[in-house]
């Protein structure tokens, strides 16, 4: 009885990543001045390996935001009128969930004009 319990769960550890790999993991994050989350913020996910853009979504009224996406490297956006944009390159998603926390900066703040490049 106990092999069986044992296979059973073994088995179940397998689907669970399995799961994963079939139906992808998420990418979430949330984008924030200081400490104050921002709502409404464009974000883009690009392929890190070509720059074609996958995927737009906009955040929350608690600044998150979530992309379901298979498993690779990433290039991630954040784009808000008045806002320097900002990007987050190369982020890895493997085998489970990633969370990532991207800042935003006024622009009045910032030495360098805004560009909307998805370089």
């Amino acid at each position: 009885m106990q092999a069986l319990v044992r296979h059973s769960y073994i088995l179940f550890l397998l689907l669970m990543s399995w799961h994963g790999m079939l139906f992808g993991v998420t990418l979430s994050g949330t984008v924030h001045e200081a400490s104050d989350a921002l709502s409404d913020v464009e974000v883009i996910l690009a392929s890190a390996e070509s720059g074609v853009v996958l995927h737009r979504a906009y955040t929350d009224k608690t600044g998150e935001f979530s992309f379901t996406v298979d498993i690779g490297s990433y290039n991630v956006g954040a784009f808000k009128h008045e806002y320097a944009n900002s990007w987050r390159k190369g982020v890895s998603v493997k085998d489970s969930n990633v969370s990532i926390q991207i800042e935003l900066e006024p622009e009045a703040f910032t030495d360098e004009p805004s560009s909307d490049d998805c370089e």
